[in-house]
């Protein structure tokens, strides 16, 4: 496989048989959308495990503990008979142009989402980078960043918005207790020439790095990577730096600040989400960076608990 070369069909967008990948199969679809004009920052994601479907949506805002919208169904309805058309928990999906577009919508109480995900070039498997896409984190899975164009009301508020944002698909076994924490990080220009997605995780005491640059859309494989955080107390993300080099020899920075997000716990762990500003390339961007901790290991940290022993 060339890097950058199409990998994935149109049946990649529809549902995968994952019955052999033992009690931690699972596929998921996620879908971001930060708006950092706005302060606000929306997440959406479904998945399917053996046990049947599950999907979440928030709006993030400034205040990281305050989500300006939050819904989570762990078990929840299924309706229609694939993932080209079809409703998760009340959150509509459809997939009108195979690995190019995804719109989705969701209205409850006060709250209504429509967004459409253009991508801005081909899906990227992470089999693609020197490390593969290890067996723990799924049989595959792509990623790809996207053009987003849409309408979000909060109760009084209505915000039309053309963006920036990102989307995976992934499937297959699924051990995230295997990771002591990672960074994922997707940044595109707001004139959509530059794109990149990485994601750094230490797994086992090792650092696991994969991703893609793009440039006018030709993709190529991140072989390097590196990113600094400042933290605050309860290490969330205020802002981030990073450096990342492809196998074509290209180097992208990033540089990117806080605007709107939320700390979204999940079993042992907590995953801070955060929509920032940003510049790649020196030139202005929107980011998204995920950074997942051990909840135990930022309690104390920030001195909450105390080690014993």
């Amino acid at each position: 496989m060339n890097p950058g070369s199409p990998r994935f069909t149109a049946a990649d967008d529809l549902l995968h048989d994952v019955s052999g990948a033992g009690p931690d199969a699972r596929e998921s679809l996620a879908f971001t959308a930060p708006l950092p004009g706005e302060q606000l920052m929306v997440f959406l994601y479904l998945w399917r495990e053996p046990a049947g479907w599950g999907r979440f949506a928030f709006v993030g805002g400034p205040d990281i503990d305050k989500p300006e919208f939050l819904t989570f169904e762990g078990d929840t309805t299924f309706e229609g008979t694939d993932l080209d058309d079809c409703a998760v928990g009340g959150l509509r999906l459809r997939q009108p142009e195979p690995l190019h577009s995804a719109e989705l919508e969701l209205s409850r109480d006060d709250v209504d989402l429509s967004i459409r995900f253009e991508g801005l070039h081909h899906p990227f498997s992470w089999h693609d980078n020197p490390s593969g896409c290890p067996a723990w984190a799924a049989t595959d899975r792509y990623e790809q960043s996207c053009r987003t164009s849409g309408t979000i009301r909060l109760g009084d508020r209505v915000v039309e918005f053309q963006g920036i944002g990102h989307r995976d698909h992934s499937w297959g076994p699924r051990k995230w207790n295997t990771i002591q924490h990672w960074k994922w990080m997707n940044a595109t220009t707001e004139d959509h020439t530059r794109s990149l997605h990485a994601m750094i995780a230490l797994i086992k005491g090792e650092i696991m790095i994969n991703g893609y640059l793009s440039v006018d859309g030709e993709l190529s494989p991140v072989i390097a990577a590196e990113a600094t955080a400042d933290l605050d107390d309860r290490l969330v993300h205020r802002a981030l730096s990073g450096r990342f080099r492809d196998q074509l020899g290209r180097t992208m920075d990033l540089e990117c600040a806080y605007s709107a997000g939320w700390s979204m716990p999940i079993h042992h762990l907590v995953l801070n989400e955060i929509g920032m500003s940003a510049t790649l390339d020196g030139r202005p961007a929107v980011a998204h960076v995920e950074m997942g901790w051990p909840a135990a290991y930022i309690a104390m940290a920030s001195g909450e608990t105390t080690a014993t022993g």
